[in-house]
């Protein structure tokens, strides 16, 4: 597993925007925004929590190894929603274009790939038939593509800090590498990127 001068063009320049306001208190409306990105944040915390503190064994045969794989699939579902939040807040931008989308898409597809095993694993309590086991490489792939497309992007658009866009290619890389720390590495991540898009979208009605 384990998941950035500035270019900005005002927000009256993109009558869009507005759909971020709260109609009540002309305030943007940064918390449905948010949630996705922090539900990432927080199962990639108790799931690198849990890995430090307890070692999974398949079939399942404690509460813990549910807790691991249920945490994996719902940090999994939970990054497709943080990553339409995260081209929500960047699309009217300058510099997101055709390569964000692309990155987002990859970026969402790759953990919808990945979360079809690992949902069937929790669901299972054991490992997943072959026919969907294979299905980690593409979707690992698919990740890896959509980060680095991002990255490209989110550096563009400048929302969010361009020294958070150049490490974003390198956290599944990392994610891996650190074992079962590794989803920490999503951890942190999301949470930047929730509190960037936060501080975006309510740039969006100044």
């Amino acid at each position: 597993m384990d998941a950035t001068a500035s270019p900005h063009t005002p927000a009256t320049a993109h009558p869009r925007a507005a759909r971020t306001d709260d109609p009540a208190g002309g305030r943007p409306a940064a918390a449905p925004l948010v949630a996705a990105p922090l539900v990432a944040a927080a199962a990639s915390l108790a799931l690198g929590v849990t890995q430090l503190l307890h070692t999974q064994t398949v079939p399942f045969a404690s509460a813990g190894d549910y807790l691991v794989e249920g945490a994996y699939a719902l940090y999994l579902v939970a990054a497709i929603g943080a990553v339409l939040a995260l081209r929500r807040v960047h699309r009217p931008a300058r510099g997101w274009g055709r390569t964000g989308d692309a990155g987002a898409l990859l970026y969402g597809l790759g953990h919808a790939v990945v979360a079809v095993p690992v949902t069937t694993t929790f669901v299972l309590a054991t490992n997943p038939p072959d026919p969907l086991g294979v299905l980690f490489m593409p979707g690992i792939v698919l990740w890896l593509a959509g980060l680095v497309l991002l990255a490209v992007a989110v550096f563009r658009c400048a929302l969010v800090p361009r020294a958070v866009a150049v490490v974003l290619p390198a956290t599944l890389p990392l994610t891996m590498a650190l074992g079962a720390a590794g989803p920490l590495v999503e951890a942190l991540t999301w949470a930047v990127l929730a509190f960037a898009i936060v501080r975006a979208a309510r740039r969006r009605v100044r």
